[in-house]
C-alpha cells in the first residue's frame, strides 16, 4: 500500500531545508525499515509553499504506524535529522491510499 505523508513546516525556508537535506537521507534509510520512497515534493504555490510531501509504500501487510515508529527511535532517523530543529514541523498528514486496480 502506499501513505502520503504532508509535512507542513514553519515556513519556506525551513521546508526548503528538510526537502534538500533531510529527505535526501531519508531516501536512503526508510527502506531499511520496509519502507520504498516513491517521490517526494516540495510546495510550489503560496498556499502550500512551506509543505513537504511524500509518497513512500510498504507491505499490504505492514503496519505503517508501527513501521514508522521504528524509524522515529532509530538511530538512523537520529541521524537524518541532526542539526534540525523538528519543532519548526508543525503539522505531519498522513493518508493511506489503496490501488483501484
Amino acid at each position: 500500500m502506499d501513505q502520503l505523508r504532508i509535512y507542513t513546516l514553519a515556513d519556506k525556508e525551513t521546508a526548503a531545508q528538510y526537502f534538500t537535506a533531510n529527505w535526501a537521507k531519508h531516501r536512503i534509510n526508510l527502506p531499511k525499515f520496509g519502507f520504498e520512497v516513491k517521490g517526494v515534493w516540495i510546495g510550489n504555490t503560496p498556499g502550500i509553499a512551506n509543505q513537504v510531501i511524500a509518497l513512500v509504500s510498504f507491505p499490504d501487510d505492514g503496519d505503517a504506524d508501527e513501521m514508522t515508529e521504528r524509524y522515529l527511535k532509530s538511530a538512523e532517523f537520529a541521524a537524518d535529522t541532526a542539526g534540525f530543529d523538528r519543532n519548526k514541523i508543525i503539522n505531519i498528514e498522513t493518508k493511506i491510499l489503496r490501488s483501484g486496480n
